[in-house]
């Protein structure tokens, strides 16, 4: 099958896009990502600090516009997106800031559903430009903003320019001191919790869940997905301290969304006990979304890619495209997996280096037949593919080392006998893989393609 590159964009607005988009990645720690920026004061009242002064700068756009937190280890986007839909078809214009983006930065920032366009794009990065500027000159002992600051600030100007009437944002690192956290959420979301990031968050489900719990709100409602019990022992203590009502999701026999696998049916309730949630804060109806059924019909039309999709290319040979990066997200993909019949596959691998490799291979190495190491173009926190060849050799799994992500798809789609591919390990990766298969960015999220 040949791989071509699917142009990001094709418009003649391209270039400004670049520059913004440059301009926005000159805040980052390429090493660590876009929540890093060497230049960022370390002081915790900066943590939250310069996001709430970016925002003010910019005239507040989040106050007066009711924001959800949703955190969590794995499932947040999912999630999120799933909220957004339930309140879009709830009669609510919708805000969603959600990362990583798969192909396109825009993806992080829509509105009912749609990304920023180009031109929007760029126009709020100079916006931004002149906010910094004045952050700088009145606070230098801020230091830095990080791309992840300036783009939640980003997203929230546009949420007020579009008049949205809800922001469901999608909460980068931990809670209590992640940027997204400088809001006032009227409903806070935990998702299901397990182990990642246990450099900055702790090692032990209790002070990971805790940190996560830094979004609660004193009095205000939290919606929660099943957890372990050290995680929800956490919970309800820091629930407890705050006066926060939880609501404990669960799954919900007649609430099916087209996302695949049992813990998208968990993501789903969560999404929807939270939908429920927020109408009844606002004293909105809430009809169109208030059994399980209305909510299954509703999210019929979603489109959440990179999550257990499942792609047939024109020789017929089925791949499944996950960004599996954690203990959880791994365990849950080798589930849906199983629940497909699907073993003995071909696995296209990368992995970051902060990430724990052993516990993502774990749950995936048993349904491989052979695997190809490989790293994203885009990610200069990927492992190196010889590192993690080596490891998954010492499992018994033959491997072959891949310098890029066309070339580990090329052979594992064209090796034989024919067997099913998967692309795992990183959302970067997935989003690349996409990108070579001319896949593009779904656009809307809902509703009809090319609205």
């Amino acid at each position: 099958m040949p791989l071509q590159t699917f142009p990001e964009e094709l418009d003649g607005k391209a270039a400004c896009e670049a520059d913004a988009l440059a301009w926005l990645y000159s805040f980052a720690d390429q090493e660590r990502g876009v929540g890093w920026n060497p230049e960022a004061s370390v002081e915790a009242q900066w943590k939250l600090g310069r996001t709430r002064l970016l925002l003010d700068l910019l005239g507040s756009p989040d106050l007066g516009m009711p924001t959800v937190l949703v955190a969590g280890t794995k499932g947040k986007g999912s999630t999120a997106a799933m909220l957004a839909r339930l309140l879009a078809a709830a009669g609510l214009r919708l805000g969603l800031a959600t990362k990583p983006h798969l192909q396109v930065y825009r993806e992080r920032i829509r509105v009912d559903g749609q990304m920023l366009s180009p031109a929007d794009f760029a126009r709020g990065v100079r916006r931004l430009k002149a906010v910094v500027e004045r952050l700088r000159a009145r606070h230098p002992e801020a230091g830095e903003p990080t791309t992840f600051e300036l783009t939640t600030a980003l997203a929230l100007a546009a949420f007020r320019r579009a008049r949205c009437a809800v922001a469901v944002i999608e909460v980068g690192l931990g809670g209590r001191l992640d940027a997204t956290n400088a809001m006032d959420p009227v409903v806070s979301v935990i998702t299901t919790i397990s182990h990642d990031h246990t450099a900055i968050l702790g090692r032990t489900l209790p002070l990971i869940a805790a940190e996560k719990a830094g979004i609660f709100r004193r009095g205000r409602p939290a919606v929660i997905a099943p957890q372990r019990p050290a995680a929800r022992t956490a919970i309800t203590a820091s629930a407890r301290a705050l006066a926060t009502p939880l609501t404990w999701a669960r799954a919900e026999p007649h609430l099916c969304p087209p996302l695949q696998g049992e813990h998208q049916r968990t993501n789903a309730a969560v999404a929807w006990s939270a939908a429920l949630a927020v109408m009844r804060v606002l004293g909105k109806d809430a009809t169109s979304i208030d059994t399980p059924g209305r909510a299954t019909a509703v999210l019929a039309d979603l489109r959440w890619p990179g999550r257990f999709e499942c792609v047939t290319t024109g020789a017929q040979r089925t791949l499944i495209l996950d960004g599996a990066h954690n203990d959880g997200s791994a365990a849950a993909l080798a589930a849906a997996l199983g629940e497909h019949g699907l073993r003995e596959l071909y696995l296209v691998i990368g992995i970051n280096r902060d990430k724990d490799a052993a516990a993502v291979l774990r749950p995936i190495l048993p349904l491989t037949a052979r695997a190809w190491a490989t790293r994203a173009a885009s990610s200069a926190r990927a492992l190196a593919p010889e590192v993690l060849a080596a490891r998954v050799r010492r499992r018994g799994t033959p491997i072959s080392v891949a310098e890029n992500v066309a070339e580990a798809l090329d052979q594992a789609l064209t090796h034989r006998p024919p067997r099913p591919v998967l692309v795992t390990g990183s959302l970067a990766l997935v989003g690349e893989a996409r990108t070579l298969l001319r896949l593009p960015p779904p656009e809307p999220l809902w509703g009809a393609e090319g609205e």
